[in-house]
């Protein structure tokens, strides 16, 4: 952790993890709530986000990089060596393999996780973390039929990996376990197994936010929260998909449905905004269930309306995965009874932003930047990590275009989220009160005000 938080022990909250986590006192937004350490971290190894190519010759690709580290995480490392038995460390390949074929352990760092645990049990079976484990409530785990497949195949096929304290059961126990209480941990690029974290209730319109710090999470109020209320966050980035999607990922994660206003159809769903029909209203349409209303003049559509809108949507996921540059997208918008703050069109904005990020212009960049801002607050109204993100790309344009007030007011702004959502002790948020305060002059002070360096090309700095 980058700061002193309360545990989960200390914090104000309920301590019961059968039942759903509530504030015991009033919590204000930005106030960490609690923290937790990983009980145990495990790599898993390269993962595709740099779109690597095996037969790739790119000198510059973070993929091939990644590839070509001596450890790339799916082997043992030391601390691994050091926390699993020595059956495991003689057989770990043949182990793998074996992993491959089974639907719950498939992922590495959940593999290796599972092979510290046993050791754990076979030291110490009513171990803290062995006991709090057994403890939590699967009966609901989707996962939890190929964990059993699982917990029988290891022991059949490795007899020695399995401690005679275990019964089938609890291995199964183990592993739907780890289905559901991993979480990935971006800054040490690996998997923490986490007991309170997800005990958390979703909300596709949380309460709460969480971060990872280094081996740890810790969670901070993004709204008022008073006594009783159950502490939610949104475990499923869902923030910008529409309700049917949401409906896909809870099905599919074996989660129940969220209880939020826009799921529950009590409110708009606002991912899907198309233009008002009506001659001389610029008000945006949205549908609650299956009413399309108009926010401004309240006009509702025809069934006939909505079908021609709703085959639009369909025709538009397919047309624009071809469209290659920003002037074929606003030729779309033009023509387009979507409007521009519909899901397809955020979506499409973010990839030719990442694709184009070399090609466009500044002034472009920062057309496009502005139009993501403008639709992730219109659509999520509270407090994200995303917008942190987009303010800081704002500023940089700013910056590149020779308007620091401009770029000032965007690290403001930024500033403000980072406060709600990080807590002002967060190293992000202690960075952007600088960036507000001491905004670059120029593109060549950027990297030091964000204590980087440049690599080769001054557009590129790590």
């Amino acid at each position: 952790m980058e700061f002193d938080a309360p545990t989960f022990a200390t914090s104000v909250l309920s301590q019961d993890l059968s039942k759903p986590i509530v504030a015991t006192a009033a919590l204000a937004p930005g106030q960490v709530i609690f923290a937790e350490v990983a009980s145990i971290v495990s790599a898993g190894g390269y993962s595709d986000d740099e779109s690597h190519e095996p037969d790739c010759d790119d000198d510059d690709c973070g993929g091939c990089c990644e590839v070509d580290n001596e450890h790339d995480g799916t082997q043992l490392d030391a601390d691994d060596l050091a926390a699993v038995s020595p059956y495991v460390a003689e057989h770990y390949d043949a182990l793998g393999a074996t992993c491959d074929s089974l639907a719950a352990l498939t992922s590495v760092d959940k593999r290796k996780t599972l092979f510290k645990l046993l050791h754990m049990a076979a030291n110490d079976v009513s171990s803290p973390l062995i006991t709090s484990l057994l403890a939590l409530d699967v009966s609901a785990n989707h996962h939890l039929s190929a964990s059993m497949d699982a917990a029988k195949a290891l022991r059949a096929s490795h007899a020695g990996l399995i401690p005679s304290v275990l019964s089938d059961d609890q291995v199964a126990h183990v592993i739907a376990v780890l289905n559901k209480h991993s979480i990935p941990l971006e800054e040490v690029d690996a998997v923490g197994l986490f007991v309170v974290v997800p005990k958390l209730k979703h909300s596709c319109e949380p309460n709460a936010a969480y971060t990872d710090s280094g081996d740890a999470i810790y969670v901070t109020a993004i709204r008022p929260i008073a006594v009783g209320d159950a502490i939610t966050v949104d475990f499923f980035d869902s923030f910008y998909m529409t309700v049917a999607d949401r409906a896909q990922v809870f099905q599919e994660e074996g989660e129940p449905p969220c209880g939020c206003s826009v799921c529950n159809g009590t409110a708009p769903d606002k991912s899907r905004s198309f233009r008002c029909q009506v001659a001389g209203c610029d008000g945006i349409v949205h549908p609650t269930n299956a009413v399309f209303e108009c926010t401004k003049c309240h006009a509702t559509w025809t069934d006939a309306t909505i079908a021609a809108a709703e085959a639009e949507e369909k025709a538009l996921t397919s047309d624009l995965d071809n469209t290659e540059n920003f002037g074929q997208l606003d030729a779309i918008l033009k023509s387009s009874k979507l409007h521009l703050y519909h899901h397809i069109f955020y979506t499409v904005m973010q990839v030719l932003s990442e694709e184009n990020v070399v090609d466009i212009s500044d002034d472009v960049a920062l057309s496009i930047l502005t139009r993501q801002i403008d639709a992730l607050n219109y659509v999520v109204p509270f407090a994200h990590s995303e917008k942190v993100s987009l303010y800081d790309s704002i500023a940089q344009a700013h910056i590149a275009l020779g308007d620091i007030a401009k770029a000032a007011d965007a690290y403001a702004c930024a500033l403000a989220v980072c406060h709600v959502v990080f807590g002002s002790d967060s190293k992000t948020t202690q960075l952007f009160a600088t960036l507000a305060s001491n905004t670059p002059k120029s593109v060549d002070e950027i990297p030091a005000a964000y204590g980087l360096e440049w690599i080769d090309d001054p557009h590129d700095f790590a």
